[in-house]
C-alpha cells in the first residue's frame, strides 16, 4: 500500500525526467492561463508533501503545481517534508495552515497510518479539511529475476519448496504496514511470510536484482522501470483492472488471488480551520488543473489515474477508507488504534 513512493517513488530519476519533459511541453504548447479572480490568497501558494524530492509524490506534486500556477496566476511552490509515513504534511496543516496559502498532497496510506500508530502527529478525521481526491494508484507484486517463477502460482509453488528464506518479502513501508503485508500475503499464499522494510524502492530493487530478497511489494510505477529493465519481474498488480501504462500485467484477481485486490488514492487537504468558502475556491482551482488533458496524461505516466471530487465526496471517501481499513486490520488479528 505504499504511496507510489514508499510511500516513495524509487525511480526518482525517471520520474523527474518525465516531469521535466511534461513541464517543457506544457510551456511550449499551451498559453498561460491566468485568473486574477481565482479568489485564492494573493501570495505564494504552497503544496506540502511528506516525502523527499525526486520521488513519485514529488514529481506529481510539481507537475500539478506548475499547472495550478498557470491557472491561478500565483506562484505555487512544492515543500518537501520527508518522513517515514508522510505524516509531516498533515502535521504541517495541523499547526500552520490557517492562512489559506498551504494545502497538502497526500496518499491515503499516510492517512490510514493513524490506525497503526497511537502517537500519530495528526488525526485525518479532525485536523484536516478534505478539498478533492486527486486520483487512484495501485501496488505491484514482483519477484527477483533469480527466481524462475513467471506467475503468482509458480511463485507460490516455489515458495512452498521448503528452502529456508524463501518466505522473505521486502516492502517500502513502515513496520506497521509491513506487518499488514506479511499477514495478508501469508493468508493468501498459505505460508507465513517474513517482512523486511526498506527506506525506498531503489535499495529494494537492488536486493531483489541480486537475489538477496526473493520478492517485494511497491507502487506499480516504482517497479515498472526495473521490470522493463529485467531487474525485477512483476507478477501481478493490486488493481481491479489492468492499467493502460502496463496492459500486459495481470491483476491479483486474474492471477487467482482476489483477496490481494486493493486500490489506494491521493487527495488534497487543507487545515481544518480553513473557511469552507476558501476550501471551495481551492477545490475549483485544483479540479480544473487535474482535469487538464496534458496534466492527466502526464500523471497517468506516473501511475496516477486522475479522479476528482467535491470536498464533501472527498470527506466521505476518507471516512469510508478509514472504516474499511479498521475492518481489514481486525480481520487479520491486528488491533487498530482508533
Amino acid at each position: 500500500m505504499p504511496p507510489l513512493d514508499e510511500l516513495r517513488h524509487p525511480q526518482g530519476v525517471t520520474s523527474t525526467k518525465i516531469f521535466r519533459r511534461s513541464i517543457l511541453g506544457a510551456a511550449l504548447a499551451a498559453p498561460a492561463i491566468v485568473s486574477a479572480q481565482s479568489g485564492l490568497p494573493d501570495r505564494t501558494l504552497r503544496i506540502v508533501i511528506g516525502f523527499a524530492a525526486g520521488g513519485g509524490s514529488d514529481a506529481m506534486a510539481r507537475l500539478i503545481a506548475t499547472g495550478l500556477e498557470r491557472r491561478v496566476g500565483r506562484r505555487v511552490t512544492v515543500e518537501n517534508r520527508p518522513g517515514g509515513t508522510g505524516a509531516a504534511a498533515g502535521e504541517a496543516l495541523k499547526y500552520g495552515g490557517a492562512d489559506g496559502t498551504m494545502v497538502a498532497f497526500m496518499p491515503s496510506p499516510s492517512l490510514v497510518a493513524r490506525l497503526f500508530t497511537p502517537s500519530y502527529p495528526f488525526d485525518p478525521m479532525t485536523d484536516l479539511a478534505p478539498i478533492t481526491t486527486a486520483g487512484t494508484y495501485i501496488d505491484a507484486f514482483a519477484v527477483s529475476p533469480k527466481i524462475e517463477a513467471r506467475t503468482v502460482a509458480e511463485y507460490v509453488a516455489w515458495l512452498k519448496g521448503g528452502e529456508a528464506g524463501r518466505n522473505k518479502i521486502g516492502a517500502t513501508a513502515t513496520d506497521a504496514m509491513l506487518q499488514y503485508y506479511t499477514r495478508a500475503l501469508g493468508r493468501e499464499f498459505g505460508v507465513p511470510m517474513e517482512g523486511q522494510a526498506f527506506r525506498g524502492t531503489a535499495p529494494l530493487v537492488n536486493d531483489m536484482e541480486a537475489g538477496r530478497v526473493p520478492a517485494g511489494v511497491a507502487g506499480l510505477t516504482s517497479f515498472l522501470v526495473a521490470h522493463r529493465g529485467n531487474r525485477v519481474r512483476i507478477l501481478a498488480t493490486s488493481g481491479s483492472k489492468r492499467v493502460s501504462v502496463a496492459p500486459d500485467l495481470p491483476t491479483a484477481a486474474e492471477a487467482g488471488y482476489p483477496g490481494l485486490t486493493m486500490e489506494e488514492w491521493y487527495g488534497f487537504f487543507a487545515a481544518a480551520s480553513m473557511p469552507p468558502a476558501l476550501v471551495d475556491l481551492w477545490n475549483g482551482a485544483l479540479v480544473a488543473t487535474l482535469q487538464d488533458k496534458e496534466v492527466r496524461e502526464q500523471l497517468a505516466q506516473l501511475g496516477l489515474e486522475v479522479e476528482t471530487s467535491t470536498p464533501a465526496v472527498c470527506a466521505d471517501r476518507l471516512a469510508a477508507h478509514m472504516k474499511k481499513w479498521q475492518a481489514t486490520l481486525q480481520a487479520l488479528g491486528m488491533k487498530p488504534t482508533l
